[in-house]
């Protein structure tokens, strides 16, 4: 028996190196498994293959719950269902990596997400407090601009206006090269034209054979602000009516580098707006100017490669026009477009466009005669 001793523990050593060796290959056949899997979701999301990836994701989160893979698999899962545009779906995903990994990179974006979703459920004051996480523990990352964008929209909505006013000037002095920056700048605009329009309005009390285009020349101004102040669906008036109205002395300058043009009192800035610019060959001329002519739905003279000029009619998807037409020199005018993919880049013929809507704002907000300044500090 004691000659059997060594013969069993020789077979029980090997029994258990054995064991060792198959648990090893099989925890590498696992793992070498699991980073297969974890390959192929990434490879799906990153052609954007959403639908997919999610499937694909969920499965290995649920087989792999303890990966060290998992914090990126809920982001990839997170991120795709929000491109799907299925909101509750990404929230879970998002609120798992704040739950479970608080040494995820993508914390960040989680938290800014939640706070996204928060908004567009109308949950105001949870999106406050995860946007309030972001700006204040990760605000040097770039999704801090998008953190303080959506606190300057909610303070909007609670009517607590100077607070949005603070929010979206963090965007642009701190966060000015995010996509956030170009709203962010708008809103201040919209904001700021508000208030201007309710600081520098007088009252004019209407005598018979007025009109609102005789106003707007007593006092400078144009009839469609009359009427947008005023409520006005019409252009009739009664005797005796109390109208309100703009009483101001604006100017307008354009930076040709900035790809900005400015609407001004003064010196001090209204609204700011991003324009398109003439290219090199054909350049937006610089000078001191002023506003010569308006015309609304304006018709564009196309030369013909014989020459010749052809009219295109507004509303003609071939009217590089757009909407409206506020002149400043022969041939040279600010305008709408049909392209609003040029507007923040230099590919004019020389005029300075601007998207529909902002020249439609600008126009009935400038009268002819009102200067307008063009610089390049390039030049």
């Amino acid at each position: 028996m004691r000659r059997l001793v060594p013969v069993i523990i020789l077979l029980l050593l090997l029994a258990v190196a054995a064991g060792v060796v198959f648990g090893f290959i099989r925890g590498k056949q696992k793992r070498n498994a699991e980073i297969t899997e974890f390959a192929l979701c990434e490879t799906r999301f990153n052609e954007k293959q959403y639908e997919s990836a999610t499937q694909l994701l969920e499965t290995f989160l649920k087989n792999h719950p303890k990966s060290d893979k998992s914090a990126n698999g809920y982001y990839y899962l997170a991120t795709s269902w929000q491109n799907l545009g299925d909101t509750s779906r990404a929230m879970d995903a998002w609120s798992k990596i704040i739950e479970n990994y608080p040494k995820s990179l993508n914390r960040a974006e989680a938290y800014y997400y939640l706070g996204v979703g928060n908004q567009e459920l109308g949950q105001y004051d949870k999106a406050m407090e995860n946007y309030k996480t972001v700006v204040n523990t990760f605000s040097n990352l770039p999704v801090a601009a998008g953190a303080w964008h959506g606190l300057g929209k909610i303070y909007e909505l609670k009517g607590e206006e100077q607070t949005a006013v603070s929010a979206y000037q963090n965007v642009l002095e701190n966060h000015s090269n995010t996509e956030f920056a170009d709203h962010a700048e708008q809103r201040l605009g919209d904001i700021n034209l508000k208030r201007f329009l309710k600081e520098n309005t007088t009252t004019y009390q209407v005598v018979r054979g007025d009109s609102l285009d005789r106003i707007g020349a007593k006092f400078r101004t144009t009839p469609e602000i009359i009427m947008e102040l005023n409520g006005l669906r019409t252009n009739m008036l009664q005797t005796g009516q109390v109208l309100k109205v703009l009483k101001a002395d604006l100017n307008i300058l354009v930076d040709v580098p900035k790809l900005k043009l400015y609407l001004r009192s003064g010196d001090k800035v209204i609204k700011t707006y991003t324009v398109g610019v003439g290219k090199d060959e054909t350049p937006t001329p610089v000078g001191d100017f002023k506003t010569t002519d308006k015309l609304p739905n304006p018709v564009w003279y196309s030369t013909t490669p014989s020459g010749a000029k052809m009219a295109i009619p507004p509303g003609d998807p071939r009217n590089e026009l757009g909407t409206r037409w506020i002149g400043f020199k022969p041939a040279y005018g600010i305008h709408g477009t049909i392209d609003p993919d040029s507007i923040g880049k230099a590919m004019s013929n020389g005029c300075v466009r601007m998207h529909n809507e902002d020249v439609e704002e600008l126009y009935n907000l400038v009268v002819t005669g009102v200067p307008v300044k063009i610089v390049n500090a390039a030049n």
